[in-house]
């Protein structure tokens, strides 16, 4: 089992006893900056009991699903941490600051925070850690073009009015769609926003109540509205 799947694990035996799920958090869960990356993260502790939380700097990959992946950390980053571990105390809180360069951009990585110091009488002898995300782009001065933004694909599941979508970002940047609308006669259907990395494409499904498909798709985006037919 990979430390994606761990965490996994220990995120549902978490949701067994709330007061421990709702107990520790890192926010902001995102971060982007343009060329430098220089922020921080806060690590809260609202539980009844000091916690020590334990930083990794990690690669990822977002699948077609939305899936996250671990990956190497890129070798083009330099990333500097105020610290690699902290203590916190009960309900208190405690910041990391980090600094980010990279010689490519878009680059991006993830800060995880494993918070460990739960008591093993409360989950049966486990030793239970909780693993949260920071994720950090560093991204280049320009932003998407119309052309790079492609409909791939389109698929209408008529029993669960369902519009399957496939987006592809054919350019070379990082960049985030806030949503999609299609349209097709009198009918809208609309679907939520999600990041675009370089080259990749994403599904996504979006609620069609008719039974004819819709016939065009509005991607809007870092100030462009790109309207595109759907190739049925």
């Amino acid at each position: 089992m990979n430390a994606r799947h761990l965490s996994l694990a220990v995120v549902a035996v978490l949701l067994a006893w709330p007061p421990l799920a709702l107990g520790q958090t890192i926010r902001p869960l995102v971060s982007e900056y343009r060329a430098k990356a220089s922020g921080r993260v806060e690590l809260v502790n609202n539980g009844d009991r000091p916690m020590t939380v334990v930083l990794e700097l990690k690669g990822f990959r977002v699948d077609e699903r939305g899936d996250v992946h671990d990956e190497p950390l890129p070798d083009a980053l330099s990333i500097k941490l105020s610290s690699s571990s902290v203590r916190i105390p009960a309900r208190q809180t405690r910041f990391v600051f980090y600094e980010a360069t990279s010689t490519a951009t878009p680059s991006w990585f993830v800060i995880l925070a494993r918070f460990a110091g739960y008591s093993r009488r409360e989950f049966s002898g486990l030793d239970v850690q909780l693993e949260l995300p920071h994720y950090v782009y560093v991204l280049p001065a320009r932003t998407w073009k119309a052309d790079d933004l492609h409909v791939v694909s389109a698929s209408l599941d008529r029993e669960r009015h369902l519009l399957q979508v496939v987006v592809e970002n054919a350019g070379g940047d990082f960049g985030r769609v806030s949503e999609i609308e299609v349209r097709g006669g009198d009918e809208k259907g609309q679907g939520v926003g999600f990041p675009l990395f370089p080259g990749g494409r994403r599904q996504v499904d979006v609620p069609w109540p008719a039974n004819d498909p819709p016939e065009t798709i509005t991607i809007r985006a870092q100030g462009l509205n790109v309207q595109r037919r759907l190739p049925f």
